[in-house]
């Protein structure tokens, strides 16, 4: 039995030396810096596609994500039709000097046709007309025209902030300020709108509405936790419009340590 064992020492130590050390767990390596960017999509004087095309030069991103599904892109991952808006422009620019930078979609599948289908741009401006008239004939209870009040003055704050350059529309105040509205649009307006019998015809649009809103962003979360795993860039950026943001930020800050990204501001980033 003795003498058995420098051999058995000698066979232990061989496999034990020998061994390569077990893989990093993803988490682990160096994590995916995630860009998200709010937006503004039609051009103001001070955001444009320039200013979208100094964000992009400025993070260097490996991988592009924009606010559109799939239907707008062909096999290829390239556009069918140009686009005309501020993201569309300025990322074209931007991969006619970085052309080996890959674009991908990230939103809801069937966006468009569903919107379509279901009038979501032009029948939330009906409901809002309805109450807007109950409330200047003084029909809506006085908490009622409180939560009208300040729906209209959260708006009003929103759409001044979507005139400032990207800088002063990515901070924390601004995403807190969509929050709000948001949740002023989408369920302060459809407790009104519940609660009020002239409206019956509506309530089930405003909650298939809500629900929308939910389901769109939530998708749009998935799509980018997707695209950290599959292509395990260094960097991507995200373009949303910026009333998105605080939604995006929401779902993906529980995901970012155990599945190996960081979320980052643009301008954390030294201008190049």
């Amino acid at each position: 039995m003795r003498a058995g064992l420098p051999l058995l020492t000698f066979l232990l130590a061989h496999y034990f030396l020998g061994r390569r050390p077990a893989p990093a767990h993803p988490a682990a390596a160096t994590p995916t810096e995630l860009v998200i960017v709010g937006t503004v999509h039609r051009p103001t004087r001070l955001f444009n596609p320039d200013s979208v095309m100094r964000i992009l030069e400025r993070v260097r991103p490996d991988l592009i994500l924009v606010e559109l599904d799939s239907t707008f892109f062909t096999p290829a991952f390239e556009l069918k039709m140009p686009g005309r808006e501020n993201e569309d422009l300025g990322v074209a620019r931007y991969r006619r000097l970085h052309p080996a930078v890959p674009m991908r979609p990230f939103d809801y599948e069937g966006r468009n046709e569903f919107t379509r289908q279901h009038e979501l741009l032009t029948r939330p401006g009906e409901v809002l007309a309805l109450l807007d008239g109950l409330y200047q004939n003084r029909l809506l209870t006085p908490a009622q025209g409180q939560v009208l009040d300040r729906y209209y003055a959260l708006t009003d704050s929103l759409n001044r902030y979507a005139r400032q350059r990207p800088y002063v529309i990515n901070q924390p105040a601004v995403y807190a300020l969509a929050a709000r509205r948001q949740q002023y649009q989408y369920q302060k307006l459809n407790e009104v709108v519940a609660a009020r019998r002239e409206m019956a015809d509506y309530r089930a649009f405003c909650r298939l509405n809500a629900d929308f809103w939910d389901q769109r962003n939530q998708a749009m979360a998935r799509h980018i936790r997707h695209y950290t795993r599959q292509h395990r860039a260094r960097r991507i950026v995200v373009l949303v419009g910026h009333a998105h943001k605080y939604y995006l930020l929401r779902e993906l800050t529980p995901h970012a340590a155990a599945e190996g990204f960081r979320l980052r501001e643009y301008y954390e980033y030294v201008q190049r």
